[in-house]
């Protein structure tokens, strides 16, 4: 089990109940019990309230926290956001999970993200899968589901495929986030939970493309290039493969490049050509 940071700030509001309306809500409200753990490591250096006077809103927190961060006050910029957090905002909750999940601005700290994350994840389950605070709170379970796939070793987390299969499925099909359905089509080919549904990998796969995800094109593309699991398609499957790794972001590049050069490598010099041509026509 995973404790909560020594550090952590007293209990906010009540946890919010799962509507019953949704399995997977229900999963969710199953899976993960408890309230928010907010970190505040320093003291803080002056009075945030008085930046916001009574007006906690999420434009007010992020004009202060970025102009601060580009003047070089990271103090007060880190100091507002946990004021914020601790107010229930939830996209400043959710950023400075974040913030403490990658080691911006802070010192990393897995078990502090992961404990954002889940009151992210508590708070706001029932949410309009349209509104704000369905769209934190599906990418909070994104988050939350990474960390139950691969644990958390200094914080006693054992990898949870199962919870890690919750998360997934519920930002994925209830909320009908991209991350979620990348994530989720990964489990589906990667067997990590004993479970390996193809079919159901490319379906997630396709709606999240259609949402813009690049490693969902560069997933699908190596499946239709290899047709392990249907016709194969070389041409298509390459060109999927190289139109992702065109714009691979910095964080995804090299396992992109990776799938993308291996079946460039594996292509015949004809498929490799009418490749060529196609990406020179877009």
């Amino acid at each position: 089990m995973v404790r909560l940071p020594s550090r952590a700030v007293k209990r906010k509001k009540p946890v919010m109940q799962i509507s019953s309306a949704s399995i997977f809500g229900v999963l969710v409200a199953l899976s993960i019990g408890g309230n928010i753990a907010l970190p505040t490591e320093d003291a803080y250096a002056f009075d945030p309230s008085k930046v916001f006077e009574g007006d906690v809103s999420s434009r007010k927190i992020f004009r202060f926290y970025f102009e601060a961060r580009k003047n070089g006050h990271e103090a007060e910029a880190v100091s507002v956001l946990k004021y914020a957090a601790d107010q229930g905002n939830p996209a400043a909750q959710w950023k400075l999970g974040r913030m403490y999940e990658t080691g911006d601005g802070v010192k990393r700290d897995p078990i502090a993200a992961f404990n954002i994350f889940k009151g992210i994840t508590e708070r706001h389950s029932a949410a309009n899968p349209n509104s704000t605070d369905g769209q934190f709170a599906s990418e909070a379970m994104v988050a939350l589901g990474r960390y139950y796939h691969k644990g958390i070793p200094i914080g006693g987390l054992a990898p949870d495929p199962y919870q890690a299969r919750v998360m997934f499925t519920t930002a994925a099909m209830v909320f009908r986030n991209a991350n979620g359905q990348f994530e989720l089509a990964r489990m589906n080919l990667d067997k990590s939970d004993g479970i390996h549904n193809p079919k159901l990998a490319a379906r997630m796969l396709t709606l999240s493309i259609r949402k813009g995800h690049n490693g969902a094109k560069a997933l699908l593309g190596q499946m239709i290039f290899e047709g392990n699991y249907f016709t194969a398609n070389p041409v298509k499957g390459l060109v999927l493969l190289s139109e992702a790794k065109q714009v691979a972001s910095q964080q995804d590049y090299d396992w992109i490049a990776e799938l993308q050069e291996e079946a460039f490598a594996l292509a015949t010099s004809e498929q490799r050509s009418r490749v060529t041509a196609k990406l020179a026509r877009q």
